[in-house]
């Protein structure tokens, strides 16, 4: 393959690359803006990725929705957790993404045959194109519509929020129960735009990386959309290399496949360092609600 045919090949990888980590972190950026940590992230893109191929066996369109819908019920069961029982955000975000590793796990065995299966599923363009579309969307939602301007106002300052009339707790519960339903959207990407069937712990820890992105985007959708496309190249890079044969590369002997699979999260352990101290989260994150 000629240099402009490479480097065309790893742009378009790229994007594929970094869709579900920018569909799972604007799913961070609605829960954090309004001031709930979500490292749940991975446990509800695994979530969505098992509930997508579960019922997406026969009919994609129910898989999709039964996704979306597993999602939100995580979503909300995170809002409960941390908003009415007043469990710490990180234990909550913990909990549930361990009982969507182990669910998922368990299901799997039960449900899909040892031999293995695949399912139509569908496009990955389509998931693709939201994903370019999504950050712009929640951008205007966030700084236009009446949704988006309550969300900020608990995100930073629910006291004062609720001196202004806006209740806080019924607020929050949207924005986590819609961040549950992207971050679901996220692992049926995974599961059913590119693997075309499920497998325990495929989200390989693209949960975090996408929450590593929001902060790295300073919880702007823009910023954190960019930041996932950085995270994306590295990824797609990693693979590229590996495909091509191509071994010396920045003076490195990429002689390992375990070192190039290494690498995205390498960047993102860089990425993240190189952001400490600069950047501020909403100034209500992590708060329960009072």
């Amino acid at each position: 393959m000629g240099g402009s045919g490479w480097l065309w090949a790893l742009l378009v990888a790229t994007l594929f690359s970094a869709t579900p980590l920018i569909l799972a972190a604007m799913a961070g950026i609605l829960s954090e803006r309004a001031g709930v940590v979500n490292i749940a992230l991975e446990g509800l893109m695994l979530a969505g990725a098992f509930a997508g191929v579960w019922a997406g066996q026969q009919v994609p369109a129910l898989g999709i929705l039964a996704a979306l819908a597993a999602g939100a019920l995580l979503g909300l069961l995170h809002a409960v957790l941390t908003q009415k029982a007043r469990m710490d955000h990180v234990v909550s975000g913990l909990a549930i993404t361990l009982l969507a590793a182990g669910g998922t796990r368990f299901l799997f065995q039960r449900v899909f045959p040892s031999t293995g299966f695949n399912i139509a599923g569908l496009p990955r363009d389509l998931f693709a194109w939201t994903a370019v579309v999504l950050p712009f969307v929640v951008a205007v939602a966030l700084a236009r519509t009446r949704f988006g301007l309550r969300l900020r106002a608990v995100g930073e300052n629910p006291e004062s929020a609720r001196m202004a009339g806006i209740a806080p707790f019924p607020v929050r519960m949207a924005a986590v129960t819609l961040s549950g339903v992207l971050a679901a959207f996220s692992g049926a990407y995974l599961s059913m735009g590119v693997a075309h069937q499920f497998s325990p712990d495929m989200s390989a820890g693209k949960g975090y990386i996408a929450l590593a992105a929001v902060i790295f985007g300073k919880w702007n959708p823009l910023g954190a959309a960019l930041a996932a496309l950085f995270f994306g190249f590295f990824d797609a890079l990693q693979s590229q290399l590996q495909i091509s044969g191509v071994r010396p590369w920045l003076g490195i002997e990429w002689s390992s496949a375990y070192l190039l699979q290494a690498l995205p999260y390498v960047m993102t352990i860089i990425a993240l360092v190189s952001v400490v101290g600069r950047a501020t989260p909403p100034a209500a994150l992590g708060r329960e609600e009072a």
